[in-house]
């Protein structure tokens, strides 16, 4: 029928493709960052971008900034660390920042992940808590979208401290 052949269907590609399209969309990224795969337990890996502090020139004298959490980011499913292409320069331009791919998504190692959903959710709570501790993040601001808006949210219930 012409619905089927209408409505988009899923296309596996290759990691080479993926990282081709990564790098054309944050083309447009002006600040400089490094990039890395992060390893974590059962030989996984969190593909990472980060964004360091950038000093802004100041000829008033000013107080001591507290130097702030770092923010990290969690893309929505289906997406990457690209997805936040057009916020980076702007987000990192007053502290550091990370943007990692999830657990199974992107550049990121593809674990079988448990048909329970509070278990895989666990996965990725437990995930994202290898890669701050490898990072070397005593505490960090989440900010997601989508998924990793709901991912954000688990996180920080299981581990409110951080």
């Amino acid at each position: 029928s012409w619905i089927s052949s209408w409505l988009p269907s899923w296309c596996p590609t290759s990691p080479s493709h993926l990282k081709d399209a990564e790098e054309k969309m944050l083309k447009s990224v002006n600040q400089p960052f490094s990039r890395q795969h992060v390893r974590i337990s059962n030989h996984n890996y969190l593909w990472t971008l980060a964004f360091s502090t950038r000093q802004q020139p100041c000829y008033l004298p000013q107080p001591p900034a507290q130097p702030r959490p770092p923010l990290v980011l969690l893309h929505g499913f289906g997406g990457g660390v690209a997805l936040w292409a057009q916020n980076l320069d702007s987000l990192s331009s007053s502290g550091p920042v990370y943007a990692l791919d999830l657990l199974g998504f992107g550049r990121s190692s593809r674990p079988q992940f448990s048909t329970d959903p509070e278990g895989a959710e666990e996965q990725f709570v437990t995930a994202l808590d290898e890669w701050r501790e490898k990072v070397g993040l005593e505490e960090m601001v989440l900010l997601g979208h989508n998924l990793g808006g709901y991912l954000s949210a688990a996180y920080t219930l299981k581990y409110p401290h951080r």
